[in-house]
């Protein structure tokens, strides 16, 4: 399996199966005594791709645990990782040295209805058609995963550059600004993923 690289961040995007019976066997007990409490079928297969894309790419003996916030941690490897799920697909950055956040995500007609939820006015203007308006969540998604600080405002915290050829955005976090920078990763009118890290 080829990553994508950006920046020495490995990046993985794979469909979620459509059906996980086939793929039990290659299933740890622990992974499966997980998704035989969960009754959302959609959340079964997400589980279910994480586990064996881990296993893909690390081998066997690591696994994903989550720290207090739900941000995902590598368990029997270093680096760091970041995860995201879109209604079809996976999306799994590694990291061996720097935190980063990945984000994926299909486009809804929602966005629009929300947009001012994740968007200031002056974004609005720039980010305003559907694919810019989808590049603009998953970034201030990747952003707030990357950032640490849950409570953040997606609109009033999270900065992105007024230019669409830029690459800086920034947050105010619990620790004070800061700058990260991003990366649109794939994209598409349907799909969107991005990649931030600090700078």
């Amino acid at each position: 399996m080829t990553p994508l690289i950006i920046h020495n961040t490995h990046i993985y995007i794979r469909e979620l199966p459509s059906d996980i019976d086939s793929l039990l066997p290659q299933c740890s007990a622990t992974i499966i005594e997980q998704i035989s409490s969960i009754s959302s079928p959609r959340r079964k297969r997400e589980i279910v791709a994480c586990h064996l894309l881990i296993k893909e790419i690390f081998g066997e003996g690591v696994s994903i645990s989550h720290d207090k916030n739900g941000a995902p941690l590598l368990c029997g490897a270093e680096g760091y990782i970041s995860i995201s799920h879109s209604a079809t697909e996976i999306a799994i950055a590694y990291n061996p040295l720097h935190i980063i956040g990945i984000d994926i995500e299909n486009w809804r007609d929602q966005l629009i209805k929300v947009k001012s939820r994740f968007l200031s006015p002056q974004e609005m203007d720039i980010y305003s058609t559907p694919q810019l308006m989808l590049k603009a969540w998953t970034l201030k998604e990747a952003i707030y995963k990357v950032a640490q600080s849950p409570g953040i405002s997606l609109a009033d915290d999270i900065k992105l550059p007024l230019s669409t050829n830029e690459n800086i955005a920034i947050a105010n976090t619990l620790e004070g600004v800061k700058e990260f920078q991003i990366h649109e990763v794939e994209s598409s009118p349907l799909c969107c993923v991005t990649l931030a890290f600090p700078i």
